[in-house]
């Protein structure tokens, strides 16, 4: 309990302003808020909270207005539709004129209330975690005439939109691996600006010494070898697909399920109807904050090559099979994931069912080697180390 005195020394010491760390980030898919979420935490443990505050904004939900609003809440729908027009417009607008071009139209409809809220917050930092803020963003500082650090986090791993990098808007770029790097210096944005800190994951996702206590505290059965299946912040993809086909291995292999659906509540009905064809005690959830202890139960995740959950994956030492992926951003995510022998890509149902067949009916060994390449690849730290360098430039 703090002493009175300690309050009365408190309220004698003249007035110190709070710095604000402003993480602009918007709810498409779930790993742009993960991101800021991560560093903010990291920040928050690091700095007297009398010191330092970090806010976050979905700068699209607080300042668009219709059109753009709405277009940025259909990316959800594009991905559950198959098959999915995104990948079309993700590479119809990936370069750099038609980057600035797409930049260009979507600022009226935000730029008005996004200078008010700067306005109104007085950051002492930017940091955005999504592409396309950039612009706007650097617009916004410099014909307000702030002087204020802007600091870009990409969340991909290899692929990168022209979004995050045309007109190099930010003063610094953190990326999440070599690869990104080499992408954006042949992007000329000068290797000074560019730092290497990992792609921050929130705190609890790390290896544990016994899986059985882990998976009796979610109350799955310690005795059965887990499987994991994620679809995603939004639950897109074809896993659906995949999973039917592969059942009858789960079953004769005796793996416990579980299945998470994200938030499409569409394919979480459909997984719970059939969850008795993969044996005993399958459970599907939706869209749920523990991911981090699922992961720490599992011996194995199928899912699609969202960077997120790979360097979650990874952090706990958890081999991942790759059986999907978003066209453009996540195709570089296939070959990073083979290169550091983390998992196993698989992108055909018949090659989903042999990858488990070899995992779990064998002896083991592969099992043990993609868990060792995961962790050697792991980079828990990283949002620490952004955090740092954050508070360096503050």
């Amino acid at each position: 309990m703090r002493k009175r005195i300690g309050v009365h020394r408190t309220l004698a010491k003249p007035a110190v302003d709070v710095r604000t760390a402003l993480f602009l980030f918007s709810d498409t898919g779930g790993g742009h808020r993960t991101a800021a979420q991560a560093i903010a935490a990291a920040l928050s443990r690091m700095s007297p909270a009398d010191s330092l505050r970090a806010e976050m904004v979905d700068v699209f939900a607080a300042c668009g207005v219709f059109p753009l609003r709405e277009g940025i809440k259909s990316y959800g729908t594009l991905l559950k539709v198959r098959p999915s027009p995104y990948s079309a417009l993700y590479h119809l607008s990936n370069g750099r004129t038609r980057t600035r071009i797409m930049t260009e139209f979507a600022k009226p409809f935000m730029r008005g209330k996004f200078r008010r809220l700067l306005a109104r917050m007085a950051p002492s930092m930017l940091v955005s975690v999504h592409p396309l803020l950039n612009g706007i963003t650097r617009e916004s500082i410099d014909s307000m005439r702030m002087q204020v650090p802007f600091v870009t986090v990409i969340t991909d791993l290899v692929t990168i939109h022209h979004s995050w990098t045309a007109d190099a808007p930010a003063d610094h770029y953190i990326v999440a691996s070599p690869e990104a790097k080499r992408v954006c210096l042949a992007r000329d944005i000068p290797e000074s600006r560019v730092h290497d800190l990992g792609l921050p994951i929130r705190e609890g996702f790390h290896p544990v010494a016994d899986s059985a206590e882990a998976k009796r505290a979610l109350g799955l059965d310690v005795t059965r070898k887990t499987l994991l299946m994620m679809a995603g912040g939004e639950g897109g993809g074809r896993l659906f697909a995949i999973l039917r086909h592969i059942a009858p291995r789960v079953r004769a292999l005796g793996l416990q399920l579980v299945a998470i659906a994200g938030r499409n509540l569409s394919l979480q009905r459909r997984l719970q109807k059939m969850a008795a064809k993969f044996g005993p005690d399958t459970r599907v959830v939706g869209f749920v904050d523990n991911v981090a202890e699922y992961m720490r139960a599992s011996d194995a995740l199928l899912t699609k090559a969202g960077p997120g959950a790979i360097c979650e994956a990874a952090a706990c030492g958890l081999p991942i099979i790759v059986c999907d992926y978003i066209s453009g951003q996540e195709a570089g995510n296939l070959a990073y994931v083979e290169s550091r022998e983390a998992g196993i890509v698989a992108l055909e149902p018949e090659a989903v069912d042999d990858c488990i067949r070899r995992l779990f009916g064998a002896d083991g060994s592969l099992l043990k080697r993609l868990r060792e390449g995961a962790l050697a690849s792991a980079r828990p730290r990283a949002a620490d180390d952004i955090a740092r360098f954050l508070l360096r430039l503050m």
